[in-house]
């Protein structure tokens, strides 16, 4: 009867619509903000963006657009402030302050422009800090929600650079080749031209030694310059000079090698001019003397020819003679040698023993790429150089059990944010996250650099493959196998952007027996630490296991994680790995015992050196250790058992008091 009457009366109808439609609405967004409320959020805050990597050349520029969302209930706001930060130096390039609102995304572009000159990498980062904002039908407790975006620009060479570079590389190796050749063609003469300056009074200045060795000097200098490729005209000029040198030098060999040639023709005539002497003969005691006189002579000539005078000298003499004897008559008695004593012919000819060239190797200016974070500059690992470098293995933080199985992705990745921020702090780079839908289609090492990154890591989503596309699903309340594999892409894709073999991992209370379970599939070769923290690694019990499934949605990753499941059974049934350590907190009533509020003491200890323990208390039912764990105000010893693991500095089996 009355819902007859209601409908009669349109105008009531309507009205009672639009209150329950939006009491629906607020309910709805209140049922997964409620819990996290408790926990200290009452927001939820996503950011995009448009691009994370960029290659560009010298003077190109691209815009990024970032886009900030927030889920909260429809009658709140949140209060955000951004920073757009050029990581290179760490200056702040832009900050602003915003409300955002649920529906009405907020966005903000940006242009980033390549460097001048050289290559590299750029970093850029984008930070979103938001509170809740109160009002009426809205609370607030102002507990921020973080989030990071880290942009990759790498810059290179234009096409014309990179011609003109080409270009001039391959003329100035060109011109290196001809100097080779040519100083080892100075070098074979050099020893020669020593001998004959001994013997044959010469006007050499034999100084191309030097000046070759001005050459090198004068081209290093100038490939060795910045932005060599532009001084095309210097190189030219140097070539031209190098040619006119060349062309003076090999006048200079030609007529070195004809000197030399013409002294060891010398020798050769006289060694025959002796040996004429034994086919002498004489008819007459005249002709007899005439034999000693010119025996005495060639004697005298042999002297005047070992000591130093000039070429012309030595071939008058040598010519002379030769002349004299070729025209003695040879006929009677044979001369007798032993009657005329002739001088030995024991001068050494000149002999030219090529030199093999050295190749000069020219060193071009050093571009290489370069990475630069807060005024630090070195050059960007290339290949797997830094591969294996522990200090530079990045961070990946794990999130635990969503509280509610509708909340997004967001709540989950939010409570490492204390954690992170430190670790930015002391010298981390904040990468943002990584799911398993983030995009691998970026070059392999973009993030590749001489510092650990820090990353917020979910195995909350999954894809699935349509006709044309992927579609991306967030998939919460399976079972930790299933989150245990998705893992495996989620590693490899920060393998992939970092460059390095192994990953540092910080797991959080579920979190911890996914990365448990992902080492039993998969093995353990990628990792160097894995740090468990309260984490339930033999289980929950009582209230806890009772209230998961209603909280937390679908039952099958809390079923996994009771105390007496098979999943433990099988989780537990093998020897840890030496790389794992194990934080966890007591200190809370429990009705089994004492713990952090939500696991056991027992039930969190491994059978393992590496275990410590944070004491502490429960601020309440709804503020257990357990959460607190990650509040660095309230215990920075969990921070510091942290940071003293990722740097071997924590002894083991460290117990903090409270």
């Amino acid at each position: 009867m009355f819902f007859k009457r209601l409908i009669r009366n349109k105008k009531l109808f309507a009205l009672i619509l639009i209150v329950s439609s939006l009491l629906i609405v607020f309910l709805g967004a209140k049922i997964y903000l409620y819990a996290n409320f408790l926990l200290g959020n009452d927001i939820v805050v996503k950011l995009n963006v448009d691009k994370e990597y960029i290659y560009f050349a010298h003077g190109d520029e691209s815009i990024v657009e970032f886009e900030s969302k927030v889920t909260t209930n429809p009658f709140c706001s949140a209060i955000c402030t951004s920073k757009f930060i050029d990581v290179d130096n760490g200056v702040i390039l832009d900050q602003s302050r915003f409300s955002l609102k649920p529906g009405n995304p907020y966005k903000q572009a940006y242009k980033i422009k390549a460097k001048e000159k050289g290559t590299g990498k750029d970093f850029y980062s984008y930070n979103l800090e938001c509170s809740g904002s109160e009002g009426f039908l809205c609370h607030s407790d102002f507990e921020t929600s973080n989030r990071n975006l880290l942009i990759t620009a790498e810059y290179d060479f234009t096409g014309e650079e990179k011609a003109l570079k080409k270009a001039f590389e391959e003329n100035a190796m060109l011109l290196a080749d001809e100097i080779s050749l040519l100083e080892a063609d100075i070098l074979s003469l050099k020893p020669p031209i020593d001998d004959l300056d001994k013997i044959v009074i010469t006007d050499y200045n034999f100084s191309y030694e030097e000046d070759v060795a001005v050459f090198k000097n004068d081209l290093a200098s100038t490939v060795f310059q910045e932005g060599y490729f532009f001084h095309a005209g210097e190189l030219n000029d140097l070539i031209e000079r190098f040619s006119e040198f060349k062309n003076n030098f090999v006048a200079f060999e030609e007529g070195t090698l004809k000197n030399i040639s013409a002294y060891n023709e010398m020798i050769d005539t006289l060694v025959l001019v002796k040996a004429s002497f034994e086919n002498l003969s004489y008819s007459s005691e005249e002709e007899l003397d005439k034999i000693k006189n010119l025996s005495e002579e060639f004697n005298l000539v042999v002297d005047a020819f070992a000591r130093r005078n000039s070429l012309e000298v030595k071939k008058d003499l040598v010519n002379g003679i030769a002349f004299k004897l070729e025209n003695i008559s040879s006929t009677g008695n044979k001369i007798n040698l032993s009657e005329i004593q002739l001088r030995e012919i024991n001068f050494t000819k000149i002999e030219i023993i090529k030199a093999e060239p050295e190749k000069f190797q020219v060193e071009f200016f050093p571009y290489e790429p370069m990475c630069c974070i807060n005024g630090n500059c070195a050059r960007c690992c290339i290949g797997n150089e830094c591969n294996d470098d522990a200090s530079t293995f990045p961070v990946v933080f794990l999130h635990g059990h969503s509280v509610s199985k509708d909340s997004p992705l967001e709540y989950s990745l939010e409570g490492f944010k204390d954690i992170q921020k430190k670790l930015e702090e002391e010298g981390y780079l904040n990468a943002g996250a990584i799911t398993l839908y983030t995009k691998k289609d970026v070059p392999a090492g973009i993030w590749n650099l001489h510092l650990p990154l820090s990353i917020r890591g979910s195995y909350y989503f999954d894809l699935f493959e349509e006709p044309e596309n992927y579609k991306v699903v967030l998939t919460k309340s399976e079972n930790i196998d299933t989150y245990a594999v998705r893992l495996k892409e989620i590693f490899d894709n920060i393998k992939l952007r970092t460059g390095k073999n192994k990953i540092n991992v910080i797991a959080f209370s579920m979190g911890g027996l996914v990365m448990r379970r992902h080492m039993q599939l998969f093995g353990n070769e990628s990792f160097d630490k894995v740090i468990l923290l309260g984490t339930p690694n033999k289980g929950i019990i009582g209230e806890v296991s009772a209230f998961c499934p209603i909280v937390g949605g679908e039952k099958r990753e809390c079923s996994d994680m009771e105390s007496s499941s098979l999943f433990m059974q099988k989780l537990n049934k093998d020897k840890i790995p030496e790389n794992v350590y194990n934080i966890y907190g007591t200190g809370c009533e429990m009705s089994d015992g004492l713990g952090d509020g939500i696991v056991l003491e027992d039930n969190a200890k491994l059978d393992i050196q590496n275990n410590f323990i944070i004491n502490g208390t429960c601020r309440g039912k709804f503020q257990p250790l357990h959460l607190d764990l990650l509040k660095i105000e309230l215990y920075p010893e969990v921070y510091e058992t942290i940071k003293g693991i990722l740097e071997k500095k924590t002894a083991l089996a460290e117990t903090f008091a409270e």
